[in-house]
């Protein structure tokens, strides 16, 4: 993993991506797709962020973003879980990586501790099936999502295409493209538009085009949007810009 210094931030820079947080590490599994800004996020177990997406602060674990997404301020994502089930709720007894903390050796059973590796489990505390190594899944983020500030998104979910989490959400299961969601445990509080309006959204996924392509949709008025994207977007061909991938740029 490539410490996190002036060279590499300017680096990232150069490439599209604008990150400001001077110090750490970032996993070598992180891609962006430039233009993106994840500024002062916290990245743990990798993440792809997709064109015109940003994100102020938090943490994000193993997450994929789309494009066009909006992330407030203190924003929990992917967070581990843990498995309520078992005789423990420890990850000492699941993580199989190594150790759990960087010890050295001068303390009592120091030998013992760095041998250790906990033994089979009879399942392994995932959610949705979206296993990505032994006890992580992925989060994953549709395209032009909105988060409020200080949103927690439980690991494994997916958050459909146009959704709207409200600041403060506490989000424990998948929520439905343009759905508008809130409270703790969050809940549907409406849809962003009706039924006719979000298929034809999803069949034109429009976020495969740049911001300059589309120029002239009215995107204030959801319905002349529509019409206008269904004569412009045959004209187009898809934004496809080459990834920025960090372990590239170590």
């Amino acid at each position: 993993m490539p410490h996190i210094s002036p060279h590499l931030r300017q680096k990232l820079a150069e490439k599209g991506v604008e990150y400001f947080i001077d110090n750490g590490y970032l996993p070598d599994n992180c891609s962006f797709e430039p233009p993106c800004a994840p500024k002062w996020m916290g990245i743990d177990h990798g993440i792809e962020m997709g064109a015109f997406s940003y994100g102020v602060s938090g943490s994000f674990s193993l997450v994929k973003i789309g494009r066009y997404c909006s992330f407030g301020e203190n924003i929990q994502v992917g967070r581990g879980a843990h498995p309520s089930d078992w005789l423990s709720t420890s990850p000492f007894f699941y993580a199989y990586g190594g150790p759990m903390f960087g010890l050295g050796q001068d303390f009592p059973a120091a030998a013992q501790y760095h041998a250790y590796r906990p033994g089979p489990p009879g399942h392994i505390p995932v959610r949705n099936g979206r296993t990505t190594n032994d006890y992580l899944t992925e989060t994953v983020i549709g395209h032009d999502v909105w988060i409020g500030h200080a949103a927690f998104i439980g690991q494994g979910l997916k958050i459909g295409n146009g959704a709207i989490v409200a600041g403060g959400a506490v989000v424990t299961k998948d929520v439905p493209p343009y759905a508008v969601v809130g409270g703790n445990p969050a809940q549907i509080i409406r849809m962003r538009f009706n039924f006719e309006q979000c298929a034809a959204l999803e069949r034109l996924a429009w976020w495969r085009f740049a911001p300059w392509q589309l120029t002239d949709v009215p995107f204030a008025n959801i319905d002349e949007a529509i019409k206008r994207l269904e004569v412009l977007i045959p004209t187009l061909l898809p934004y496809q810009p080459e990834p920025v991938k960090i372990s590239n740029l170590a």
